[in-house]
């Protein structure tokens, strides 16, 4: 199966995250999330990809390149102007050929299970589309989906905070089938002036055509802000370790390093005596000074935390050096830039 992914975004909801790279390629624990979802998915046999890229997209491009060191195939389209995501599938038309397309928005990071899960249900069913939904108190943020019997009757972008009687919401992942592309062709803008894919589907449903439902299991994140890119890292180092301590074998730590999980500690990583944790996570290259503490952080490539230095509750861009306090809250974390 062939994969697209939507990445032209500008992630103002990430600011100021987003103001040096595009948000695909902030980093989840060990690696950029659209590497996330192009490795996960792959495991579910999608192994050649169209991305669309528009806001800093030749960033992805170079850290992605032709997709071979991720064992599978990459394109490139470049959406010129942000008009939705309806129109950022259009330009996949040509790419599908025709046949049924596995479809991820760029931020949507998942237990990789679940790309398995919804592949799956395609090939043993054949609806013509599937549709990933993930529980939350009130989907006013994406997409309301109404689901009975493991079918989506309804779906309702972005409804009005409160409005809602379902708790499923889109959840970002899908099964499409070819014709999607004219049902999109037929919609009209929405009141940002877009096209809307979440439209198209209410459009399709409209005409009696099956749906099918798959619940997410496990995690679900669309890493909506700075804030919850440290929650995530924390969750993702859960999942992958029982003791919350995920440490690359090319770090090197102090023997009398503290280490309170969950904590990530990337390849080259260099911590003296420091207490680390929790959700601390060092992506790579980083290093510790002795007598350091740091928490409820994220510390990019190249970035040096001078003796005694503390930090909490921000986000460090590389090869930044820190010395004394950095700290935010858990709502308004502080991002210092590159």
């Amino acid at each position: 199966m062939k994969g697209v992914i939507l990445a032209a975004g500008q992630g103002t909801r990430m600011r100021p995250l987003t103001y040096y790279r595009p948000k695909p390629l902030v980093p989840v624990v060990d690696r950029p999330m659209i590497e996330h979802i192009l490795r996960g998915a792959a495991r579910a046999g999608v192994n050649d990809w169209l991305i669309v890229i528009g806001y800093l997209g030749d960033m992805i491009v170079e850290e992605l390149g032709d997709g071979s060191r991720l064992g599978v195939a990459i394109t490139y389209r470049r959406q010129q102007e942000p008009t939705g995501t309806g129109t950022a599938v259009l330009l996949a038309e040509q790419f599908v050929a025709g046949e049924s397309f596995f479809l991820s928005w760029s931020d949507i990071i998942v237990s990789p299970h679940n790309y398995r899960r919804l592949v799956d249900t395609w090939q043993e069913e054949r609806p013509p589309m599937v549709l990933a939904v993930n529980e939350v108190d009130d989907p006013w943020a994406g997409a309301a989906v109404y689901v009975e019997r493991g079918r989506v009757v309804k779906i309702v972008e972005k409804p009005k905070p409160g409005t809602s009687t379902t708790r499923y919401n889109n959840a970002g992942l899908f099964v499409m089938p070819p014709e999607l592309f004219d049902y999109v062709r037929n919609i009209k803008p929405s009141v940002r002036n877009e096209r809307e894919l979440p439209d198209a589907i209410q459009m399709f449903l409209s005409e009696g055509r099956l749906v099918r439902a798959v619940a997410i299991e496990g995690l679900w994140s669309d890493v909506a802000s700075p804030a919850a890119v440290i929650q995530l890292n924390a969750k993702m180092v859960w999942e992958q370790r029982p003791d919350g301590l995920l440490i690359d074998p090319t770090a090197s730590l102090a023997p009398d390093v503290r280490l309170v999980p969950p904590v990530y500690v990337g390849p080259r990583c260099r911590v003296a005596a420091a207490g680390v944790g929790p959700n601390a996570c060092l992506v790579e290259e980083v290093e510790v000074g002795q007598g350091a503490v740091l928490s409820n952080c994220m510390l990019c490539r190249g970035v040096r935390l001078d003796p005694n230095a503390r930090v909490d509750h921000a986000i460090v861009h590389e090869a930044r050096t820190i010395s004394g306090a950095l700290t935010g809250t858990a709502e308004q974390v502080v991002v210092q830039p590159a």
